[in-house]
């Protein structure tokens, strides 16, 4: 029998309408997620159910107990002086720090807090020495402000960028890893590149890439906004040299958190964004050492991280993906839809391109008019709507999302005033 994951994973890069209806009908639903288990997972968000968030890719909602403890410790941090405050709630932070490193599978002394990935990439990105000349070798599906980082060092440190395609979608990682290994040269001080793609929510072989590039003495920095909470993996398993992620996204912290994983041999190496105060050169709370910054979000992860594992990684893996399958399902029959993510190595994120139709004003248009939210993608070869939905979207939801898309697949957009 063809499971959905198996089945959908046929269909990266070919019209949803080539798929056929005999072998869509033998796709077994997953009877572990039927929509009343999730209840109660959906029922723990505050969220508002008269429109439909289906870019969590972007940021998602905290569930209620993560908001309520939000509030908790701003109000204890409101009612000490700041000074008093901040050495109470010191060993709290590091308590919170072993939860997330225990999670991402690193050392605590291997883990800085940061605000987003942006700050932890360009920490990485900025404080590495490099001198004119130096290369790094990139992919042209990472994150424009990554890029932006690099590059302003370009222009500044005269650093020489090598970027190199991604398939879309992409059916043979294995020649990724190859164009990789071909760009790296004795000048190559660093290679850069997403665990999972933001335009495609294509997940790289990032295991491959660090094995190629340590090969040749290369240390890797990986962008990992769309798989910490996401994805069940560790930094053991990547062995990558360095990791960024925002907590704001699939762990489901509260905004204006992140962490950064640098290995302990390489934290001497890197200058921090601000200087940090003598003696902390091979502490990773150098990284942090950055004046007056509220504690109240950081202490509400602690909650975050026992929403998360109350449910599990694979469980909330698995759920994940049978949302994305269940809307590509509905869609499966529409000729003008074409899949751009090879879904056998993805995870809650797809991206569809619609024929015929510019992806910005179709997300205007869901949103205008049905209050549904996707992301539109204009960016190098993909263009198209991001769906990602969450752990608390429910399966209506979904059925009016698919509804609406084949109704304005059969109408048109409206013809502008």
């Amino acid at each position: 029998m063809i499971t959905r994951r198996r089945f959908l994973r046929t269909a990266g890069g070919a019209s949803l309408a080539t798929l056929p209806a005999a072998r869509l009908a033998m796709a077994a639903p997953l009877l572990a997620h039927q929509t009343d288990e999730w209840y109660a997972v959906q029922q723990a968000f505050a969220v508002d159910r008269s429109l439909t968030h289906l870019n969590n890719g972007g940021v998602c909602p905290a569930p209620k107990s993560v908001m309520d403890a939000l509030s908790a410790h701003q109000a204890a941090s409101n009612r000490r002086p700041f000074y008093a405050h901040q050495g109470e709630v010191a060993a709290q932070i590091e308590s919170v720090r072993s939860g997330l490193a225990n999670l991402l599978g690193c050392e605590s002394e291997e883990l800085a807090l940061t605000r987003n990935t942006s700050e932890g990439m360009e920490i990485c990105q900025l404080g590495i020495p490099m001198e004119a000349g130096d290369e790094i070798v990139t992919t042209d599906h990472d994150y424009p402000r990554m890029m932006q980082t690099w590059t302003q060092r370009s222009a500044r440190d005269g650093i020489v960028i090598r970027s190199v395609p991604v398939g879309v979608p992409l059916m043979d990682p294995e020649d990724l890893v190859r164009s990789i290994e071909q760009a790296i040269t004795p000048r190559t001080r660093l290679v850069m590149c997403c665990h999972m793609v933001d335009l495609t929510g294509q997940v790289l072989p990032i295991r491959e890439i660090v094995r190629i590039a340590h090969t040749h003495g290369v240390p890797v920095l990986v962008d990992g906004a769309q798989t910490f909470g996401h994805l069940p993996f560790s930094v053991g398993d990547l062995k990558c040299d360095f990791y960024a992620t925002s907590l704001h996204k699939w762990i489901m912290g509260p905004e204006g958190t992140g962490l950064l994983y640098v290995k302990r041999e390489h934290i001497p190496k890197v200058w921090p964004l601000m200087p940090a105060r003598a003696g902390m050169e091979s502490d990773i709370r150098k990284f942090e050492d950055a004046g007056t910054r509220a504690s109240a979000p950081f202490l509400a992860l602690a909650e975050a991280l026992r929403f998360h594992e109350g449910i599990g990684s694979q469980e909330k893996f698995d759920r994940l993906c049978y949302l994305r399958d269940y809307w590509l399902d509905g869609l499966s029959g529409e000729a003008r839809v074409l899949l751009l993510t090879e879904t056998g190595s993805a995870g809650a994120l797809a991206t569809v391109e619609v024929a015929e139709m510019d992806p910005l004003a179709l997300r205007n248009h869901l949103w205008d008019r049905y209050r549904i939210r996707v992301r539109p993608i204009r960016q190098v070869n993909v263009s198209g709507i991001r769906v990602s939905p969450g752990i608390y979207t429910t399966l209506p939801e979904l059925d009016r999302f698919v509804t609406v898309m084949k109704s304005i697949l059969a109408d048109g957009l409206p013809t502008p005033d």
